[in-house]
């Protein structure tokens, strides 16, 4: 069965190391948790971590309607007033996107690209490669018209819609103003919430909050499982973090089929290889045959094109027997009207032959037409050409005969 190591990692790991941690078996049913340093984590079959606190930020921007390979540049100039630091040196990674009709609005997760790279490589270095990573931002309960408040012992995450998120620095009576003053900014834009949901973790702080002075109903939710919504978080690991060690195994596991389809193809190409081998033995049979023919029949000629010099040959024969040649009128215009098929009828506005070459005049044949008439007399061993003054069509026995 696989399983997978989660590991909620805050803005002080590692310089202390110790860090909560679950093990999900594939249905993400907990198998175990709790809270030790990396050398005591449980094994399980791979690694992931989550980002808490505020070592994220969940922003939102409009962009216009372009390519998706220039989207990286629109983003950092978009983003560029609402980041602390230079876009270059942040990761951003969109979560989700609304097509509209003057652009494309998205929900993009913003974390510094060293820190990221930072655990990345930390996490390998105990043999840990983590396969995913995401953001406690976008994990927080949420839903509803109502503001959630994650309440944890690392951090309070302030979840004010489906894509809207804070982290919160503990302990929660200080963030009396800070919720007071996201009220009063919500209550301005005419958005504000029916209730503040609360979702105390175990051993969270117990503080109670003024909902009067807040001017907000507050409500208990269910117990807050920092693991619970990172199934369905969007992975942080793209683009140049992307696990490679992944994609090795991948490749490990398709090793035998990789082997089965390249012993296949070398057994196709081999079959190939003999397939032409034996044509051209048969082929070389067919000439030594065409050779020794030629060599009984014309004794005491060089044999330079057995097969034109046969032919000629033949055509002597005939016309010295009073027979047909196949360079003759009669052959010529059977030659034609084999090609022609049944639209012969009718077809010739004059004709005239010379010297073995049979003159056409084909008023009502397209170009087209012409074409497919000039291959089908070159398969019977005769050459068509046109001729744009006059314009007629030439027929005449092909040379190589």
């Amino acid at each position: 069965m696989s399983t997978r190591l989660l590991v909620l990692i805050d803005e002080h790991w590692p310089s202390r190391p110790s860090a909560p941690w679950v093990v999900l078996d594939e249905a993400g049913r907990v198998q175990s948790e709790g809270e030790s340093e990396p050398k005591h984590w449980p094994a399980a079959s791979e690694c992931a971590f989550m980002m808490a606190g505020s070592q994220c930020a969940w922003h939102q921007a409009r962009l216009p309607r372009g390519a998706r390979r220039e989207e990286g540049r629109l983003l950092a100039y978009a983003l560029e007033d609402r980041l602390l630091r230079d876009p270059e040196s942040q990761h951003l990674v969109v979560t989700d996107r609304e097509p509209g009709p003057d652009g494309v609005t998205v929900r993009v997760l913003v974390t510094a690209r060293e820190r990221l790279r930072a655990l990345v490589a930390q996490l390998a270095a105990i043999g840990r490669p983590p396969v995913a990573a995401c953001s406690e931002l976008q994990s927080a309960p949420a839903g509803g018209k109502d503001w959630h408040l994650a309440i944890a012992p690392h951090a309070l995450t302030l979840r004010s819609g489906p894509t809207g998120a804070e982290a919160l620095d503990p302990p929660l009576a200080g963030c009396q103003p800070l919720l007071a003053h996201a009220l009063a900014a919500a209550r301005a834009a005419d958005s504000v919430p029916a209730r503040l949901v609360l979702h105390r973790a175990p051993g969270a702080d117990d503080a109670a909050l003024e909902g009067e002075a807040l001017g907000i109903t507050l409500a208990e939710g269910e117990p807050y499982r920092w693991w619970a919504g990172a199934a369905g978080a969007t992975n942080l690991l793209q683009g140049e973090f992307a696990p490679r060690h992944r994609r090795a195994g991948w490749i490990g596991r398709l090793g035998w089929p990789l082997r089965l389809a390249a012993a296949a193809l070398v057994v196709m190409v081999l079959a190939d290889v003999g397939e032409v081998l034996w044509q051209r033995h048969r082929l070389g049979e067919l000439d030594a045959r065409m050779t020794r023919l030629f060599e009984s029949a014309l004794p005491r000629t060089p044999a330079v094109a057995p097969a034109a010099q046969l032919a000629r040959q033949v055509d002597a024969l005939r016309g010295s027997r009073g027979q047909l040649r196949s360079d003759d009128l009669l052959a010529l215009l059977a030659a034609y009207a084999s090609a022609r098929g049944v639209a012969t009828r009718d077809s010739i506005a004059s004709l005239e032959f010379r010297e073995g070459r049979l003159a056409l005049e084909l008023p009502a044949l397209g170009a087209a037409e012409r074409a497919a008439l000039r291959e089908r007399l070159s398969a019977q061993g005769y050459v068509a050409r046109d001729q744009a003054d006059p314009p007629r069509l030439l027929v005449q026995v092909a040379v190589d005969r």
